[in-house]
């Protein structure tokens, strides 16, 4: 199958809400697989850690499924879970060669209403764990995001699990989106970075302060910010957050102007609104959703732009 980049998404709540169902995760992680020892910064692991970001946003049932429908049962990827199915804080992907732990970000739930009304509503705990903003003092030294320090010792013990029982020549590899990936790197400070083959994460917030950043893993800790993604400009450094990492900046997927996108983004709302009523069904999800600083946080748009760029790169190589 040739190798093709990926259309950019609908800017509507569907085209970005998380996750995608008919999205090709790992489509093609045969052609071009993980790579477990990497410690320089590597373009298909940004892509495969992406993917894998983007899809645990999925519950037990969604998850399980893409994965079946990819390469990786073919590659001896085996699922599990941090929590339960159930219950999905994260998944953990697993082979002979690596073990990779995804954390899952701050969901998006739809609920239905008399079949003729959706309404979007952010994932309550979720929401808390984000506001608790105030810095306190780390077990591993330093100060962190109190909400993000109670969220992870919810899993820590899970987390110690799974740590425990790799075998010496599985690389331990974490990453997340968002939330997902705040958590992610609260637990390569946990077991310390000589633990920690690589560290990716996509559109995180600030996590700790200037002394918590020292911790994580110096080479191998890869940060991603898409466009006007604003999540990762918060907490602010004004009290006293600092990011770790190599920060790796991705292009907007699209051009972004302020009033453009809000002229624009009213236009298609009221467009939207007069079909709507058309036809007597309104749905949040075809509402446009082209605020840019919250639209290029979306994780479909990191997955995306990440394979793009890997062909991109692949492409000029090919060509030297």
């Amino acid at each position: 199958m040739a190798l093709a980049p990926r259309p950019l998404p609908l800017e509507t709540v569907d085209g970005l809400r998380p996750p995608r169902a008919g999205f090709p995760y790992f489509e093609h992680a045969a052609e071009i697989p993980f790579e477990p020892h990497a410690t320089a910064y590597s373009p298909a692991n940004a892509w495969w850690l992406a993917d894998a970001s983007f899809l645990v946003y999925g519950d037990a049932k969604f998850v399980e499924e893409a994965l079946e429908n990819s390469p990786l049962p073919e590659q001896g990827y085996a699922l599990d879970w941090l929590g339960t199915a159930g219950d999905n804080r994260g998944m953990v992907l697993s082979n002979e060669r690596a073990i990779v732990v995804v954390f899952r970000g701050t969901r998006v739930q739809v609920h239905s209403l008399l079949d003729a009304a959706e309404v979007v509503m952010f994932n309550q705990s979720d929401l808390r764990t984000d506001s608790q903003l105030l810095l306190k003092s780390g077990r591993t030294g330093g100060r962190v995001h109190a909400g993000f320090s109670t969220a992870f010792a919810e899993i820590s013990d899970r987390f110690d699990a799974i740590v425990r029982a790799r075998l010496p020549r599985q690389k331990l590899w974490l990453t997340g989106h968002s939330l997902g990936g705040g958590l992610a790197t609260l637990a390569a400070a946990h077991i310390g970075s000589e633990g920690v083959q690589g560290l990716y994460t996509y559109g995180a917030p600030r996590v700790g302060d200037a002394e918590f950043a020292t911790l994580l893993p110096a080479k191998s800790h890869f940060r991603f910010v898409h466009g006007t993604d604003w999540v990762p400009a918060v907490p602010p450094e004004l009290i006293g957050y600092r990011h770790g990492g190599t920060l790796q900046l991705i292009p907007a997927g699209r051009s972004r102007k302020l009033g453009g996108d809000l002229v624009g983004g009213f236009q298609a709302f009221r467009a939207s609104v007069i079909r709507s009523a058309q036809s007597l069904r309104f749905r949040v999800g075809d509402l446009p959703f082209q605020i840019a600083g919250l639209a290029d946080h979306a994780p479909i748009y990191y997955a995306t732009l990440l394979w793009n760029a890997l062909l991109s790169a692949n492409d000029s190589v090919a060509t030297e």
